[in-house]
């Protein structure tokens, strides 16, 4: 499988959501807290699915 623009840019997306729940977790916003681990869970799944498919060739 090719890797494309789209793979490379969810990385990308899922380290500056990662680091904002960190900044929000500092700020003690539960709001912002919960909208990021929720978001963060949707890439972090999105991301395995990315590099399941790429190592089996699919």
């Amino acid at each position: 499988m090719k890797i494309i623009l789209f793979d490379f840019l969810m990385f990308v997306f899922t380290f500056f959501i990662a680091w904002g729940c960190v900044n929000s977790v500092k700020a003690k916003n539960k709001f912002a807290i919960g909208f990021g681990l929720v978001s963060l869970a949707v890439f972090l799944f999105a991301d395995g699915l990315i590099i399941y498919y790429i190592t089996k060739g699919a």
